[in-house]
């Protein structure tokens, strides 16, 4: 058997932690010496500690580190583990993201100043009506995720035989913002009736176009919500975002966004 600070040097683990492995239930000592309170452990508790290390340093909780141990069924640990390698993957989107957007920020800041002081043309449009083959989700909106999923109703248009009719609509039903749980439905215009999954009714709305990256389309619902405050509009949900160009080939840049905003008079 070793002492604890013999097992410490063994497995490169501080006995402060593990002292708190032990408290939380992850390891137990073979033995404790009740007289003077020590603790030993065992060469076969070396592998116990080097899993808890490994899953510690890709980042996965210690609190699920115990589910994982505690597990006997391969499927379950193995479920645990794909749960952590898709919270990885969204991690990594995450932070690729925000190198984009501060790798932009830095090369051009006077950029960033000038975007803040952007016109908008908001106009008053009557909007027909489109038939279409949509899908409705409530996803964390995020390009990582709707993207995809303008692919897959795209796929299923060619797989049937049909073509677009035109552009991609995005729909937003939620009134406030909530990009965890976006009530989202992505739209194909269709000429074909047979490949319609329903429509989008005519409306009177107020319209702008955005060129640039989608995190500033902030920018363009604040010119467009403006105008429709002074003009003595209300806005009617849900609205109605269409994409002009493919973010998968196009430059952030160089993305087209129209904004369409259903309105009524106020």
């Amino acid at each position: 058997m070793y002492t604890i600070g013999q097992f410490s040097k063994i497995c490169r683990v501080t006995t402060k932690a593990l002292r708190h492995y032990e408290k939380i239930g992850l390891i137990s000592p073979a033995r404790v010496d009740h007289s003077n309170n020590y603790r030993y452990f065992t060469r076969e508790q070396i592998h116990l500690i080097e899993r808890i290390c490994l899953m510690k340093d890709l980042g996965i909780p210690l609190k699920v580190v115990k589910r994982i141990i505690e597990k006997s069924s391969r499927g379950e640990v193995d479920k645990f583990l794909e749960d952590h390698r898709q919270y990885l993957i969204k991690q990594l989107d995450l932070f690729n993201s925000r190198l984009v957007r501060l790798t932009r920020w830095q090369k051009a800041p006077e950029v960033k100043e000038m975007s803040q002081l952007r016109y908008y043309d908001v106009r008053i449009r009557e909007i027909q009506e489109v038939l279409v083959r949509s899908v409705r989700k409530k996803i964390e909106a995020t390009p990582q995720n709707i993207v995809p999923l303008m692919g897959s109703v795209l796929e299923e248009i060619i797989s049937l035989g049909g073509v677009c009719a035109g552009p991609p609509v995005l729909l937003s039903y939620d009134e406030e913002f909530s990009p965890k749980e976006a009530d989202l439905e992505v739209c194909w215009p269709v000429a074909d009736q047979a490949l319609a999954t329903g429509q989008l009714p005519p409306v009177q709305a107020a319209t702008c176009m955005h060129t640039g990256p989608y995190d500033g389309l902030e920018k363009a619902y604040g010119a467009i919500f403006e105008w429709i405050n002074k003009n003595g509009y209300r806005a009617v949900f849900p609205v109605r975002e269409i994409s002009h160009n493919d973010p998968r080939t196009t430059p952030a840049e160089q993305l087209v966004t129209e904004i369409i905003v259903p309105v009524v008079r106020d």
